[in-house]
Order: structure tokens, then sequence, then C-alpha cells
């Protein structure tokens, strides 16, 4: 039997974050999407008064724009509140963490879904809104795909989304219904003045015809590894990135060549043009005599003209944008804007661009086409195997990390332990 006792809330919409409760529960019917009103069971008050339960089920409501579901709740008609037990969250998976006055839930796979702070009376709350009936309900799990894969390709538009379904564009990619509702982490970090033009006037018709650079930064915080700077080249044709980390201005030019061998390797041929601003760390001589002796042509924007650069520029802006959306959507440290960064360069590099018709710049540089059904949501929970050798019999097979994307040098995902600060893969 349950415990529990508190004090009615105000608003019938108040969920109670309880850790003293065994069960979820609620005493209003329309709560339920599916019932089970054959479960008989009883839950037993802090006064030891007894409540009868007369039925188990699923709920779905709305809290903050976003769809959640919980399943088997009570059904108790007595109570005057309604409640969320802290310990079957944990049994399905959830992890809640409560600290410095702040309460958060993680989903193994949506990542942070309720972030709520302590109230007068020392309780955790939840404010949602009620969601019934079997037509809203149909309607709420395909707005739930549409929202997930909205926060899966990081925050991209789903007017893109859906084009890229209808055209076949990737593999793996769901089909997508309009937004109902309006983002409000894109109505947050994607604010900006249009400063850049949309429409370059040519566009190159061979890979590494020319290739687009640009330097952003510093960037504030300083990373866990001392990177300040991004780093963004562009190839023209394909419209394909290449993201690279900084500490220092002047690590541009060994980082260029790295580049230059990886690309002209997977091309098959060789850098024409590089297109930068006048940043010295693109005059200096050295970098110049390089281009030379290579017979890379260079092409110097004028003072003060960035859209003579638009490409590179309005890349690395939509990249700034979406790293913001990442790390607000689950309330990730801003220390972590690397990992954000990079993660939303893989998914810019399968997503539709305006300036190649079709196909997503990695099919238009390799020639496959992308499969997408490893997404996830950055910032999701996800659990990393234990292997035998570091375990013993009645260690837990595995432990829940934070999701940082997918692995350059591996088939696999990059997490990490907020608990050992660590990083690793699965």
């Amino acid at each position: 039997m349950a415990h529990v006792e508190i004090k009615k809330a105000e608003h019938p919409g108040t969920w109670f974050i309880d850790s003293g409760c065994s069960n979820h529960m609620t005493g209003n019917r329309d709560w339920f999407t599916e019932l089970d009103q054959n479960f008989r069971h009883a839950v037993k008050l802090g006064n030891n008064a007894r409540m009868v339960v007369v039925g188990k089920g699923n709920i779905k409501f709305e809290v903050e724009g976003l769809i959640q579901v919980v399943s088997d709740v009570f059904f108790v008609p007595e109570l005057t509140n309604n409640l969320l037990s802290v310990g079957q969250l944990q049994e399905k998976g959830v992890v809640v963490l409560m600290d410095k006055g702040a309460c958060k839930i993680y989903h193994p796979q949506k990542g942070l879904i309720i972030n709520t702070k302590i109230t007068a009376n020392r309780m955790f709350t939840v404010s949602a809104n009620l969601i019934s009936g079997p037509i809203r309900c149909l309607k709420v799990e395909e707005e739930e795909i549409t929202s997930l894969w909205h926060q899966r390709y990081g925050h991209l538009s789903n007017t893109s989304l859906k084009t890229m379904h209808d055209k076949q564009m990737v593999k793996g990619l769901p089909q997508m219904k309009e937004a109902v509702k309006v983002c409000e982490v894109c109505n947050i970090e994607k604010q900006h003045r249009e400063i850049i033009p949309k429409k370059s006037q040519w566009r190159e018709s061979e890979k590494l015809e020319l290739i687009h650079a640009d330097l952003c930064g510093p960037v504030s915080p300083i990373s866990q590894g001392g990177k300040r700077y991004i780093f963004l080249l562009v190839d023209d044709f394909s419209r394909k990135s290449w993201m690279y980390f900084l500490s220092e201005k002047n690590e541009a030019f060994d980082v260029f060549k790295t580049f230059k061998s990886l690309v002209e390797k997977e091309a098959g041929t060789s850098i024409c043009c590089l297109r930068t601003d006048r940043g010295g760390e693109f005059t200096s001589s050295m970098f110049n005599q390089f281009c030379e002796e290579h017979g890379i042509k260079r092409q110097l924007t004028a003072a003060y003209t960035p859209q003579q650069n638009g490409v590179a520029e309005r890349r690395n802006r939509t990249i700034m944008n979406m790293v913001r959306c990442l790390l607000t959507e689950k309330s990730m440290p801003k220390r972590f804007w690397p990992e954000a960064a990079k993660w939303t360069c893989h998914i810019l590099n399968r997503s539709m661009t305006s300036a190649v018709q079709d196909k997503v710049p990695e099919e238009v540089w390799s020639g496959v086409k992308p499969s997408i059904g490893y997404f996830r949501v950055f910032g999701c929970i996800g659990h990393v195997h234990v292997p035998e050798p570091r375990r013993i019999k009645l260690d837990n097979r595995s432990h829940k990390c934070v999701l940082l994307g997918v692995s350059e040098e591996s088939k696999a995902y990059r997490l990490y332990d907020p608990i050992t600060e660590s990083g690793d893969q699965s």
C-alpha cells in the first residue's frame, strides 16, 4: 500500500513530485487515456486512513508545450491531489535529480523533460494541461513524432524535415506533420537580424573547386579542452562542412593542411581555390606560401564585407543558432558548446539546403544517400555497457550517461558521465 499526505493543490492541473509516494495516482478520471477499471488496490495516508484504488491506466498531459506519457497510474476517486512517484519514475529508467532548489527529470530517450523549482511550501510541482479523447490522442502522437525529430535534428525547421521526407533525401526519417505549436526554444535562440544575403551568385560544378573558410570566436566559456574558436570549412559544390576547434587563431594554418590532406584523398582531386576574410590567420606569409606551392588560388573578401564569404558566414550563424537551441533544450552547461557544434555540423551535412536540389550535402559529396535512423536527441540519457572484466557479480551492467553525439572514430555514440565527469563511447 502507498503512503501519501500532501496539502490540496490550488490548481487542478498541479502534479506533486513525491519521493514518499509508492505509486503515481490521481482522483480525476479525465486524466486517463487508458484505464483498467477491474484493477483494485488500496493506499494509506499519513493519518492511517485508507483510500480505495478503483483502476489503473495511462495518462498523457502537456507540460511547457511537450506531451508526456505516464503509465501505471492509480485512479483514486477520493484523492484530492495528483501525485508523481519518484520511485516509480526511476523504475521506468527515468532519472530524477533534486539539487539546490530545483528538480530535473530526464527521460532515457528524450533527455530533460521536466525542470521545476521548489515551491514556498518546500514541494516540487508540475503544472500540466489535460489531454483527453481518442482523436486528440492520435493527433498528440503525430505531434510527438514531429517534435521528437525536430529536436533530434537540432531544431531544424519542420518545413525542411517534411520536404526531406517527401523527397526521400535521407533514409530513416518518418513522415512529418505540420507543427501546430511554435517551438519556444527556437523562438528564444534563433532571433537575429538578416544581414547576409541568402542567395549566392553561382555555385561551383565540381568538388573542391572552391572552399569557403571562416573562423568563429572567441566563444565563451572556454571548452573543457581549452578550445575557444570554431574553424569551419565548406565545399561550395556539395555544401558539405568540416569543423575544427582551436585554442588560438594561429592554429588555423596547421589545421588547414590536415584538412587539405583529408578531403583531397576522399575526393580524388585537389583544392583549387580558398575563399576567406582578411584575418591575419589566413594572410600570414606561411599560409600564402603554402597555397602558392600547392596551386591554391586565394579569394580574400573586402574589409567589413562578410557577405562576400556568405556561404561560410551563414553556415556559422546557423551552427551557433542550433548550438544555443541544443544547450537550452536540455539545460546543459555552456562549456559543452564544442560537442553541440560538432553534432550540429553532422546534422547539417545530412539536411537539405537551397543550394543543392533534392540531395543533402553528404550524398553530393560521397554519392551515398545517408541513413539517419541512429539520430537521437542531443543531451538525452544513454546507457554505457560495463565490460565484464570491469565489474563483479552484482554490479550493474551499464551506467547512465548524457549523449553528446556520435564518434568520428567508430560507429558509436559519444557519452558523458556527469558523476565521474568523464567521457565514454557505446
